[in-house]
């Protein structure tokens, strides 16, 4: 229960927030309040805002109370700097606007889009945003900007506070300055002259303070994100440009940014990367050196031997790497080039200069778009790779220094001797060489007193190391959070920490904004609020939290993410083992069930965005499966032995729907359904106008022996079970049309045997009854190995789902049979067959998670690119939440899911294709409009080449 403060707050906020967006209890506040980093904080109060309105009223009561504020983005931070224990404010699914100018030397963008996503929208001019953070992909722009987040290929010179060109400022009194419009310029000038007085005075005794200013642009050599843009005081005369400056890289504590407008740079589009390995890290850092002078690299990554240790493993890294000696070390160079002949000239200079070098292979670049990716992706996945390796119960710590780079040889041997001191064996380095930008990744036990002090001695030697001898930088591109908050001092000095303090007290004299992150006084912060990370399940153990997963999870605007469900499974596993609050472990458990269990989607697409590819899903499938009672499993048992009696009662039942549709309308149909639903405890499916009638039953077809084109076709108990939808423009069910088309091909088909009683088991599978599951996939797998002859002839499934859940269990039983969902077997075996026309009518597509996760997404473009002159397909649209039959008992998740989706269709848009039934009633339900299978865009667009 809140009290005090936080009390009134809470009165306040509902009075013009939804309740839904303001959180107190137990799960939401831990599981929302956690970030990248290795300290934890539980919220008093979390609030979603969805305007900049919102913020300004959230500010300007927080301030009047006087309770500290914390904004958070993505939450990928590493430093501590995205907790709070007071209130933290999240940002809602609506701050993603963005603008770009007519000459796109300018991109303006709301803090909640993602990094990826505003190169995504400057790719078709060349050009792309500045700042590029190895969690591109998954921070938001808010958060690139406030921790003046760089990267491996912007260095100093296109990072958010050299390529600024405007913002937009709520500060803590809930003031506003658009740094874009004059109007608000001179309001800001009328209502704040305290601030831009005192910021104007400030500039004027750093610029005078010749030391100082020497000081000052010495640290900015180097990549630097500790303290306060300091640069800023010196750069800029006016004191606007000044305090947009000194926002960057704030990470809260100044303001909030609302909105930013980037000045654009190129995207080169001819690339090319080479992994150039070396005997030793001297050699590696000599050559740093090289290509710097040189200046034809955009970047140069260089990792030692534990580091390509860590990676090399992975699949399709190169051989070399596992014979390498123990001093062996490497780069990653990147070269770009307006065309093939500017890029092959860099690469020939760059090779020339490097021929004096000793390298253990001959230096070599690749320009080969899957091999390129493949190498900066792993790049990227260093941290959260090693993460994956450590012991469970232990945390990995990420430390972020820069030296100067004709020094970086000497100081990468002094950080080694360090580690061996304190007995870190197996840590690495890694890092932005060309700017002299260290990373180093350890594993730390924080559960043992004697840990921790050891950690606090390590930290202690390093941060002298880093500013007594080297003079560089303890923060490069991570921010200062509290993880270096007590050593800013050390770095800077006295005089310029005296500046720091005096820019706090002009912006936030009150301190409410994110107080003890870059300035606190407390000389052991960054050994406190230590996050625990308790074994749990061996499923996702290794997780660090690091987040990279959330993007692609269909539930991460309704209830919960991937890593917040590990977070809550992690606490409720740590109060089950210590017996600690039990009122809080009952509360937890209960909450978890409809936040973590029930709107998970289990699609695995965490995955495929995880750097270790922990699969949250499996880990609900496992809770369910201990959750399931006798009496369910019993009920499973009667259903998988009687699965031709489930598809007859489906049929039946749809078309009695259907004929209540038919005689009620759609008015009222839809409102008796939801009363259903309500009173029944969602345990009646919602009905939906795109709910389709009863399928017809198979009817099995002649075979010849002449004809060697044949094929085995299973089709799925979903579709022998539903048939078409009132909303369609079809015809004919998908078994009628699949049949169409693969004679239209040549081919004879096979239905397997006893096709009424099959079953992929997914169905079973994914509620937690997994032994059924796995009883119908046997089932399957053995009729389909009789049907084809031992994969004498190809098998179709015509639910890309079903296709991946065989795909699945057929590796776990070690047999070897080739089968194929749609876009697999048309791509393989009907193409050539087949004369295709293309329709003039714009389509959309949908690439289902078993297809994402199959790689064949842009197979399924191609596929429907045969057939039309425009194919759509919404980039940022993911998994529908549908997730089998979810969509029906839990249709929020799926509208969570998809309520980008009808805005990423054009309004000439006439028609969608997936490869799923029951993820095409979702889409069908909330794009516009009606989404069938691929399969029967292709039989009306083809004929018979013979």
């Amino acid at each position: 229960m809140l009290s005090g403060k936080y009390a009134l707050l809470y009165n306040d906020l509902i009075k013009f927030l939804p309740e839904d967006r303001v959180f107190t209890d137990e799960l939401r506040r831990l599981t929302y309040g956690t970030d990248a980093g290795f300290y934890r904080l539980i919220p008093q109060i979390v609030i979603k805002a969805e305007t900049e309105d919102e913020v300004v009223k959230i500010l300007r009561m927080c301030n009047k109370l006087r309770l500290s504020v914390t904004f958070r983005a993505a939450g990928t931070s590493l430093s501590g700097q995205a907790i709070s224990d007071s209130v933290l404010v999240m940002l809602g699914t609506s701050w993603k606007k963005y603008s770009i100018s007519e000459d796109v030397s300018t991109i303006k963008l709301q803090p909640g889009i993602i990094g990826a996503h505003a190169n995504v929208f400057l790719a078709p001019y060349n050009k792309k945003i500045g700042p590029d953070p190895a969690s591109i992909n998954s921070a938001m722009i808010g958060g690139i900007a406030a921790n003046n987040a760089s990267g491996m290929c912007c260095g100093t010179a296109q990072n958010s506070y050299k390529t600024l060109a405007g913002m937009r400022i709520v500060f803590s009194n809930g003031d506003i300055l658009d740094t874009t419009d004059k109007l608000s310029i001179q309001t800001f000038e009328s209502n704040n002259k305290r601030i831009l007085e005192g910021i104007k005075e400030l500039s004027q005794k750093t610029k005078s303070n010749i030391q100082l200013s020497e000081r000052i642009c010495h640290k900015y050599k180097l990549k630097n994100t500790t303290g306060y843009s300091l640069n800023a005081l010196i750069d800029f005369e006016d004191p606007v440009d000044i305090i947009q400056h000194l926002m960057i890289g704030s990470e809260g504590t100044l303001g909030f940014i609302s909105e930013i407008t980037y000045y654009t740079v190129p995207d080169l589009p001819f690339k090319s990367t080479s992994l150039m390995i070396f005997p030793d890290i001297v050699t590696a850092c000599q050559t740093v050196e090289i290509l710097k002078q040189g200046g034809a690299v955009d970047a140069v990554e260089l990792m030692d031997r534990a580091a390509l240790r860590s990676v090399e493993n992975k699949e399709g890294m190169p051989l070399i790497l596992k014979t390498l000696s123990k001093e062996a070390a490497a780069l990653l160079v990147d070269v770009r080039g307006e065309n093939g002949a500017e890029l092959q000239t860099k690469i020939n200079g760059i090779i020339n200069s490097l021929q004096h070098l000793a390298t253990v292979s001959p230096v070599a670049f690749t320009g080969d778009s899957k091999e390129y990716k493949k190498l900066w992706d792993i790049r990227k996945g260093l941290f959260p790779s090693v993460g994956a390796m450590r012991e469970t119960g232990t945390t990995v710590i990420i430390e972020d220094v820069a030296f100067p780079v004709p020094r970086l040889a000497e100081a990468t041997v002094d950080l080694q001797n360090i580690f061996l001191k304190y007995d870190y064996k197996e840590a690495i380095i890694f890092g932005h060489a060309l700017e002299g930008n260290l990373h180093f990744v350890f594993k730390q036990d924080f559960n043992i007193p004697s840990e921790v002090t050891r950690y606090k001695n390590f930290i202690a030697d390093v941060t002298r190391l880093v500013t007594g001898k080297y003079d560089g930088s303890l923060k490069a591109e991570h921010g200062t959070g509290r993880n270096m908050a007590p050593f800013v001092e050390l770095e800077w000095g006295s005089e310029a920490y005296k500046l720091m303090h005096e820019i706090k007290n002009i912006f936030d004299p009150e301190g409410i904004l994110n107080p003890g992150v870059i300035l606190n006084k407390d000389n052991s912060i960054h050994i406190k609020n230590l996050k625990p990370l308790p074994a749990a399940n061996s499923i996702v153990d290794k997780c660090i939290e690091c987040g990279f997963c959330e993007i692609n999870c269909p539930s991460k605007d309704l209830t919960l993410t991937p890593r917040q469900r590990i977070v809550a499974y992690r606490e409720i596993a740590r109060l089950q083992k210590t017996f600690h609050d039990p009122e809080r472990l009952e509360h937890l458990i209960k909450e978890y069930d409809y936040f973590g269990n029930q709107t998970c989607a289990t699609d695995g697409l965490c995955a495929t965005s995880c750097p270790v590819e922990i699969n949250t899903g499996n880990l609900i499938k496992h809770l369910r499966v201990e959750n399931t009672s006798a009496t369910a499993n019993s009920i499973a048992d009667f259903l998988a032995g009687n699965m031709s009696l489930v598809t007859n009662f489906m049929r039946i039942g749809l078309n009695l729907v259907n004929i209540f549709h038919m005689m009620l309308g759609t008015s009222t149909m839809q409102f008796i359904s939801n009363q259903l639903y309500r009173i029944s405890g969602k345990r009646i499916p919602l009905w939906n106008p795109h709910m389709p009638k009863g399928a017809k039953l198979i009817k099995e077809l002649a075979v010849t022996e002449g004809n060697p084109l044949k094929v085995v076709y299973f089709p799925s108990c979903i579709n022998r079970a539903m048939g078409l939808s009132s909303e369609t423009y079809e015809t004919q069910p998908l078994i009628r049309a699949t049949e169409s088309l693969l004679r239209k091909a040549g081919y004879e088909i096979i239905y397997p045997k006893n096709v009424e009683e099959l079953c992929c088991g997914m169905a079973f599978a994914s509620k937690g009854f997994k032994k059924q599951g796995d009883k119908k996939s046997g089932q399957l797998m053995n009729e389909l190995i009789s049907a084809s002859e031992n994969g004498k002839y190809p098998i179709l499934f015509d639910m890309s789902p079903c296709l991946y859940r065989m795909k699945e269990y057929l590796k776990e039983v070690d047999i070897n049979l080739e089968i194929n969902e749609p876009v697999m077997f048309i791509s393989k075996y009907l193409i050539d067959k087949l004369r295709f026309r293309k329709t003039q009518d714009v389509i959309a597509v949908h690439s289902t998670c078993s297809s994402i996760k199959l790689g064949l997404t842009d197979k399924l473009k191609e596929v429907a690119a045969l057939c039309s002159e425009e194919v759509i397909s919404p980039e940022k649209v993911g998994c529908c939440g549908w997730a089998g039959d979810r969509g029906f008992t839990y249709p929020e998740l799926n509208a969570s899911a998809l309520k980008e989706l009808k805005e990423y269709i054009p309004k000439d848009c006439t028609q969608g294709y997936s490869t799923s039934k029951t993820c095409e009633i979702g889409l069908s339900l909330h794009s516009g409009i009606n989404y069938e299978s691929i399969i029967y865009l292709v039989d009306e667009s083809t004929e018979s080449v013979n």
